[in-house]
């Protein structure tokens, strides 16, 4: 099942691209199930309040109004949709303080895969109407115990009121981002556990939720907690996490449910980013230190190969441990906390014999430096070099270097990646295959680029081919108008060779 992050429709870069003065909104999905088992689909609408034309209204307020309409396909047959109209809160003054639109609504859809076109139209304003397409998986089986997804909250208070933000018994107000800037000191959270299996003592569980980087499958004590609960049918899961101190970064939210044995029943997990650029960075709150009494590292050999060895880190590292490493590879620093940091990396990688875990991935950078280095770019340092130090060899590599229209291009497939992700795509080119330097442009992965459009910047040394706005879709990347002669992106990115 896809999360949130690669959920999450920058619409407004689309509008950008299209009109100048158009709508920008936002929509995330989360996925929830039902006592009897019916799935449904939970849509989360932000439109920009300043993106909209407000009228004024006879009381003197001014107001605007959006057309939405939501389409909900599968095998090309609409199993669910609607229609309706969207009315921002009413302003006293259009040139200060308008407030965004905010919509949750929800489709009964079972399980399965889904096609989802989103249409919206300003009904104060001749522009076209914005459209875009994504596609989501639904599966929750009926019989195992299983979390729903995970939906970022704004806020969240008890209510006995009915509507769209009421659930269980609770008001939530979605946070339809999986980006929470320096000013977010909190990160809010909302799930809902499915026991379809519980014994006949309906014995208790624990629940915990933590946070771990995305790069590291290691939880963050200081963000980590626990809870024990009696299994019901549904168990509501709402989570407030203090997220003040923790720095800039990539990570998880990971929620699991353990039996008495301590034995995971299920889990769940959802990617965010964070930036904290007050946080404080230093070797002690990055690593429980190791000793460097006879360990590996001091036989690394001077200052600049040590140097070396950790810049070669990049790829594989935080974001904390970059911004950390980037000072101890300075001529001046001490060579003794270089090795201390070096241990420590590989040491939080595997603890048992972090030796091999280098050597092992030593062998990874000289297969990259030998193969992807450019004339001013060591290989480890390009696009590619680190995906593939990142994510490993790929399943499949298709390589079109003498397309017609198109520049020389790779795509690289993973048939299972990391956080089991499935069927995972990167996509490469260059404007000029004598450099060897391919550009990242698009991925499937959790926290790449993603860009649906790529086969227009392949295709764009065919200047016909860039003034259409479709905006295409993730099965079938848009490459301009109708199919490119002589053109095999999109049997490629279908199916790798």
């Amino acid at each position: 099942m896809k999360r949130k992050i690669i959920l999450v429709i920058l619409l407004g870069i689309f509008a950008t691209a299209t009109y100048a003065d158009g709508l920008k909104a936002y929509l995330s999905y989360a996925a929830f199930n039902t006592p009897d088992n019916t799935p449904y689909l939970e849509t989360y609408l932000t439109i920009k309040g300043s993106s909209v034309n407000h009228i004024a209204l006879e009381n003197g307020n001014f107001q605007g109004r959006v057309e939405v309409q939501i389409i909900l396909r599968t095998n090309d047959s609409i199993v669910n949709f609607a229609k309706y109209e969207l009315a921002g809160p009413l302003i006293t003054d259009t040139l200060t303080g308008i407030l965004n639109f905010l919509d949750v609504q929800r489709f009964s859809l079972g399980n399965g895969n889904f096609d989802i076109e989103l249409k919206l139209r300003d009904i104060n304003s001749s522009e076209e109407p914005l459209t875009s397409y994504d596609q989501y998986t639904i599966n929750f089986p009926q019989n195992e115990n299983t979390f729903s997804d995970i939906e970022f909250l704004n806020s969240f208070e008890i209510s006995g009121e009915t509507n769209n933000l009421v659930k269980n018994g609770y008001q939530l107000v979605p946070y339809i981002f999986n980006y929470f800037p320096a000013e977010a000191n909190t990160l809010s959270f909302y799930s809902e556990l499915y026991n379809n299996v519980i014994g006949e003592d309906n014995e208790g569980f624990l629940l915990s939720y933590y946070i771990r980087p995305f790069e590291i499958n290691k939880k963050l004590d200081k963000y980590s907690f626990m809870k024990r609960k009696t299994a019901e049918h549904v168990n509501v899961i709402i989570g407030k996490i203090d997220i003040n101190e923790l720095p800039s970064g990539n990570y998880l939210l990971v929620l699991e449910a353990r039996n008495k044995k301590n034995e995971i029943i299920t889990t769940k997990e959802t990617f965010f980013q964070r930036y904290n650029p007050n946080a404080e960075f230093n070797l002690s709150n990055i690593y429980t230190l190791e000793d460097l009494t006879n360990s590996f590292v001091n036989d690394l050999g001077n200052h600049d190969t040590l140097a070396m060895y950790i810049s070669w880190l990049r790829p594989i590292s935080t974001d904390i441990e970059k911004s950390f490493a980037q000072n101890l590879t300075q001529p001046d620093s001490d060579i003794d906390e270089m090795k201390k940091y070096f241990l420590n990396f590989w040491a939080e990688r595997n603890n048992s014999n972090p030796l091999d875990e280098w050597l092992e991935y030593r062998i990874n950078v000289i297969k990259t430096n030998n193969s992807f280095k450019t004339q001013i770019t060591q290989g480890f340092d390009t696009d590619r070099g680190r995906v593939y130090l990142q994510y490993g060899a790929p399943d499949a590599i298709a390589q079109s270097y003498n397309e017609p229209h198109a520049f020389p291009y790779e795509i690289w497939h993973y048939h299972q990646m990391p956080d089991n992700q499935k069927n995972t795509k990167f996509v490469f080119y260059t404007q000029d295959i004598s450099t060897n330097d391919f550009q990242l442009i698009h991925s499937t992965a959790i926290g790449e680029l993603n860009n649906y459009k790529w086969g227009l910047w392949i295709n764009s040394r065919s200047t016909a081919n860039l003034n259409d706005v479709d905006a295409g879709s993730q099965d079938r990347p848009y490459t301009g108008r109708g199919e490119i002669w002589g053109g095999k992106q999109n049997d490629y990115y279908t199916l790798p060779r």
